[in-house]
């Protein structure tokens, strides 16, 4: 039989084609790696939303057996902080601890326990504590919903109750950082960080640029800090809730009402109201 002048072609890949095949491999991996890593962020916030809403339960259980009072930012004597008061009704302490509060708890010899990432909204000096049944109410939130009786809250879907607040000092033997407010620096830049050079994690911005929050009519949801600042329907502004502030609070020891800046930009202003940060809306 005549044979052909040609040789075979040989089964392995030629260098070009080697090299198309990394290429096309190279642009799949650059367009699914970031697709990858948002959806473990992604999970990762509806763990930390999950944890929330399982606090808001809590809160609205222990309302219930509490005579309608929302649970204090910290027992009468300064002890024993809101996590404290949840812990019956949610009973366990992974709930406490959002999967990108990455802060170690490790400080010399401190018994910090296990991590709390979060904190409860609280107007600075509006102090409110019905949660002792002997001694009873010594006083009650009446700007913030931490020791707020129910029925004065009128927007439970609005107000903020529970926010993401991590801080490397703060766990469950520890009181500190138990509570929140709309200008807190390391809740809006990090521990140490400023607007021009916030740091990591933030509480403002720990889950893509926003939070998860804890309303008080027990859902959760995230949103960014801007959307909490919005004014509420008719609410007061600053220099009303201020003159309300003075007539409420009369004792002369408290601050006056502090105000918070519309959004965590290195050029925000001072915002028109309180927004959610208040139960007056």
């Amino acid at each position: 039989m005549k044979r052909s002048g040609f040789a075979p072609r040989s089964a392995a890949f030629t260098l070009i084609e080697l090299l198309v095949v990394i290429a096309i491999i190279a642009i799949l991996a650059a367009i699914l790696f970031p697709v990858f890593a948002q959806a473990r962020e992604k999970a990762r916030q509806i763990s930390c939303l999950s944890n929330m809403k399982q606090m808001g339960l809590g809160a609205m259980q222990y309302s219930e057996d509490y005579d309608e009072y929302n649970p204090p930012v910290w027992q009468q004597d300064g002890t024993r902080p809101w996590w404290h008061k949840l812990d019956p009704y949610i009973k366990n302490k992974d709930f406490y601890a959002c999967p990108n509060d990455t802060l170690s708890r490790v400080s010399g010899s401190d018994d910090y326990g296990p991590a709390v990432s979060y904190a409860m909204a609280f107007v600075p000096n509006d102090w409110g504590d019905c949660s002792d049944p002997v001694v009873g109410c010594t006083a009650i939130g009446n700007f913030g919903p931490a020791g707020a009786p129910l029925p004065k809250i009128t927007s439970p879907a609005s107000t903020i109750l529970i926010t993401e607040r991590p801080v490397w000092y703060k766990g469950w033997n520890q009181v500190w950082a138990a509570d929140n407010y709309c200008n807190y620096g390391d809740f809006l830049y990090g521990g140490g960080g400023s607007a021009t050079s916030p740091t990591i994690p933030r509480g403002a911005a720990i889950h893509s640029g926003g939070s998860n929050y804890t309303f008080c009519d027990g859902h959760a949801k995230w949103m960014k800090f801007e959307q909490t600042m919005v004014r509420q329907g008719n609410q007061p502004n600053w220099a009303q809730l201020q003159a309300e502030w003075t007539t409420v609070y009369t004792d002369g020891w408290r601050a006056d009402l502090t105000t918070c800046p519309n959004s965590t930009a290195p050029n925000a202003v001072q915002s028109e109201t309180p927004g959610m940060w208040t139960i007056i809306q």
